[in-house]
């Protein structure tokens, strides 16, 4: 949506630009040059258009392709979730892209199991105010969790070993798993695995940064 915008905000400041030049060209300066600039007025409009418009249409689809995050033909998860592989320590796992606030509030509520090469990637938007220090619960969880927290550029900050609480827990009763610093990622996967491949604090874990962030909100 935003793109759409400025391309929309491009195309009337060219468009503004062109009519300006326009009415110079045309621009009479006495009685009879008020009758030829009707006449030239006529004219050039209509070789303008005949020059401009393609180019607008041209213009117009392009601004109209999907963006990256808008692929339709992604690969997505049975949830509907675009997926992305990432290596951990050369373990490929894919990851499941939460790039909302509800994709990010639900995260893996809910799920009875995950495979060793499955799991989440939490990716927050580049603007204010992250990265920030945020912190994760096991609300409705069902399965042991591993959460592992990464700055802006991928370097593990910080890792939790999630238990699901046990059921009927009040919210207020939940434990809180906070990152510690301020963060930009969040991965989570199956309960142990971090421990398994030997992840630890000060770790990079290789991402597209850029297109993730791109595509969040």
């Amino acid at each position: 949506m935003i793109r759409l915008r400025k391309l929309i905000f491009d195309i009337a400041k060219y468009f503004r630009k062109v009519a300006q030049l326009f009415n110079w060209i045309i621009a009479p300066d006495d009685g009879r040059g008020k009758h030829m600039g009707v006449f030239l007025k006529s004219k050039i409009w209509k070789i303008t258009c005949l020059v401009l418009l393609p180019g607008f249409f041209l213009i117009l689809l392009a601004g109209c392709e999907p963006e990256p995050g808008q692929n339709s033909n992604a690969e997505k998860s049975e949830e509907g979730m675009i997926l992305e592989e990432v290596s951990l320590k050369g373990h490929a796992v894919m990851m499941e892209l939460a790039l909302t606030p509800e994709e990010r509030a639900r995260g893996l509520m809910g799920r009875e199991s995950m495979a060793d090469d499955e799991g989440m990637l939490f990716v927050y938007p580049d603007t204010k105010p992250y990265p920030a220090e945020v912190s994760f619960w096991m609300k409705d969880c069902l399965i042991p969790i591993d959460v592992i927290f990464l700055s802006r550029k991928g370097e593990i900050v910080s890792i939790h070993e999630m238990e699901p609480p046990e059921p009927g827990t009040p919210d207020e009763d939940l434990k809180a798993y906070p990152s510690g610093e301020p963060v930009q990622f969040a991965i989570e996967v199956r309960g142990g695995l971090a421990q398994e491949l030997g992840l630890k604090a000060g770790d990079i874990i290789e991402l597209r940064f850029e297109y993730l962030m791109d595509m969040a909100s």
